[in-house]
């Protein structure tokens, strides 16, 4: 499934990343401070209704820039803690952005260092690079999470000003790597940008399905361990 290509390609939440404990544990924990009296659960689901009903960060689509990143996290935590009457929004905002930057809150997949699957890949000469509907932030988080010698080019969407399933991204990552569409492929969690993305812009997709969401979606592995066990 891997072994012929030459570059390979990453997304990050959800693929390579999860947040630890939870967004509902962080935001509570430096809430605390502002007023905060609530619990995590609350804010994990207002989190993930939010999330969907603004689009998450591929509602961004080709805009850009620190302003329109820093303005859907703000609005997104706004909504979040509307309820809750937070005390110095603006300051608590401030401070969750840059929390968000550090090791603290976020903890990668334990079958993504268990398979040694990047240092296989690394060893092999394979071009390894990061795809992922993110945040100016996302280089000093793959840094700060130990992944970061493992890359050679980290892509977020509102840096390239491009985000999945868009093919801009894609084909930045192609011309990065030096390779032709179809000696690349990309790995990630969702079947609307990772999938759809990659199969738009020529390159081979892989879905890693954990929690077995799509079980109709084909290539798709559960663990970055099948990628090992075919001899990488």
């Amino acid at each position: 499934m891997i072994q012929e290509f030459k570059a390979v390609f990453f997304d990050v939440g959800g693929t390579l990343l999860r947040v630890h404990p939870s967004v509902g544990d962080v935001y509570a924990r430096h809430a605390r401070g502002y007023g905060f009296d609530g619990e995590p659960d609350a804010l994990n689901k207002a989190f993930r209704s939010h999330w969907k009903s603004m689009g998450g960060m591929e509602s961004l689509g080709t805009a850009k820039g620190p302003e329109v990143e820093r303005g859907f996290w703000k609005e997104l935590v706004r909504r979040v803690f509307e309820p809750y009457g937070l005390q110095r929004f603006d300051a608590y905002f401030d401070e969750i952005y840059d929390v968000f930057r550090s090791d603290e809150c976020w903890k990668v997949f334990e079958d993504v260092t268990e398979s040694g699957l990047l240092d296989r890949l690394q060893e092999r000469g394979v071009v390894l690079g990061v795809i992922s509907n993110w945040d100016s932030r996302l280089p000093e988080i793959i840094d700060n999470t130990g992944l970061g010698k493992y890359f050679q080019f980290v892509l977020a969407s509102t840096v390239v000003g491009s985000a999945k399933p868009d093919i801009g991204i894609f084909q930045e990552a192609l011309r990065l790597s030096g390779v032709q569409p179809h000696e690349a492929c990309h790995i990630g969690d969702e079947v609307g940008t990772d999938v759809t993305g990659a199969k738009n812009a020529g390159v081979h997709p892989i879905l890693i399905d954990r929690s077995n969401r799509f079980p109709d979606t084909q290539p798709r592995i559960q663990s970055f361990h099948e990628l090992v066990l075919e001899n990488v």
